[in-house]
């Protein structure tokens, strides 16, 4: 379940999909709640330079609350603080929909796509995926793209 700030009704609706097409792609049940932001640049570079050191706006910001899941997971895998009798509370999302609105004009698609793909990414990273190293990036791309098939977001 995700929480939306600054979100439009059409890009929660949006997100929702991506997010049940994560969770049956992956073979995990939904007990998640996650925080997700769509919020400006300007935001997104103040988190940026405060969390990664890092003085620049990007397009999408994952905090997972948990290191090394391995999924599928359970409630029962979880402490009685994370799990509140319903759902662990996954992580936080924020993206920047003006960079979003950008990558969108320069990849050639829609901002629905681009919009979906980082809501995706964001998803894999609050559940364990990064894309550091070559073989796991390569893996977390062929996820991404089965997720954003699926939703009938494809390239």
């Amino acid at each position: 379940m995700i929480e939306f700030t600054g979100a439009r009704f059409s890009e929660r609706r949006l997100i929702r999909k991506v997010e049940r097409a994560v969770y049956e792609v992956l073979g995990q049940e939904d007990i998640f709640t996650v925080d997700l932001a769509v919020t400006d640049g300007e935001t997104v570079r103040e988190y940026n330079r405060e969390t990664r050191g890092v003085d620049a706006e990007t397009d999408v910001l994952s905090f997972p609350y948990f290191e090394g899941l391995k999924l599928p997971v359970g409630a029962e895998d979880f402490s009685d603080e994370a799990f509140d009798g319903r759902r662990v509370a996954l992580g936080s999302i924020m993206i920047s929909s003006p960079r979003a609105h950008l990558q969108a004009e320069e990849y050639g698609h829609s901002y629905e796509r681009e919009l979906g793909f980082l809501a995706c990414h964001g998803l894999l990273h609050l559940l364990g995926f990064d894309h550091i190293e070559p073989e796991d990036e390569k893996h977390m791309l062929a996820v991404t793209k089965r997720i954003m098939d699926k939703v009938g977001l494809s390239r």
